[in-house]
Formats: structure tokens, sequence, C-alpha cells
């Protein structure tokens, strides 16, 4: 079976957390991009990405917010150690160290199909 990128695996487990939260475990959309994380297969990935497409634009957007705020607090996470960080003096600064951290393009899954 064919295995999707490792990178967006990753993105696609905080989006599965993030739809879990916002829609609920039991929630049909919730559910197949949670067995897409799982499976990493790309059919599942491919059946996640419709269903995705399927929800309404509301929806979207907080599912969106949510999984970017999951993205940041990993991030910031996996950047903490016993050292100072002199970076995070200036909160200006902070938005834009965060934002070197992440990959600069959506994860192929993400892309809005509706345009």
């Amino acid at each position: 079976m064919s295995q999707i990128d490792p990178l967006d695996r990753r993105a696609l487990g905080i989006l599965s957390s993030a739809m879990n939260k916002q829609l609920g475990v039991s929630n049909l959309v919730s559910r197949e991009v949670d067995r897409a994380y799982r499976s990493g297969e790309i059919k599942d990935v491919t059946r996640a990405g419709l269903l995705f497409a399927t929800l309404p634009r509301w929806q979207k957007v907080e599912v969106q917010r949510e999984a970017h705020d999951k993205a940041y607090l990993s991030l910031k996470r996996a950047d903490k150690n016993s050292e100072r960080d002199w970076r995070s003096i200036s909160s200006g600064n902070q938005r834009k160290y965060l934002d070197e951290g992440l990959p600069g393009q959506l994860p192929s899954f993400l892309i809005d199909r509706d345009n």
C-alpha cells in the first residue's frame, strides 16, 4: 500500500486532533481524518480529503484555527530546553520566530478544493 509523506502525516495528526475537538469524535469527517492519520495510506487520505471538502466553510475555518494553534504549541514544546531564549524577550519577534519553524506550504490534503 502507498504511504503518505511523513510531514503530511504529522500535519494530519494535528488536523485530526483539532477536528476531534471542534466537531467531536463521533463526526463522520473526524473519524475519517483519524483513520487516515492512523493508517497513513493514500486511499484513506483521499477519502478524508473529499469528506473534509463537504464541510461548511465556517467549520473549516474553526478547524483551521484550532489546528494552527496546535501546530504552534507543538513547535513551542519541541523547542524548549534549559537555555535562555533571548529571542523571546520581544513579543513582536515571537511570531516571526514561530513562523520560521513551520513549513511554508500547506500539506496537499489541506488545499481548498472549492476554488
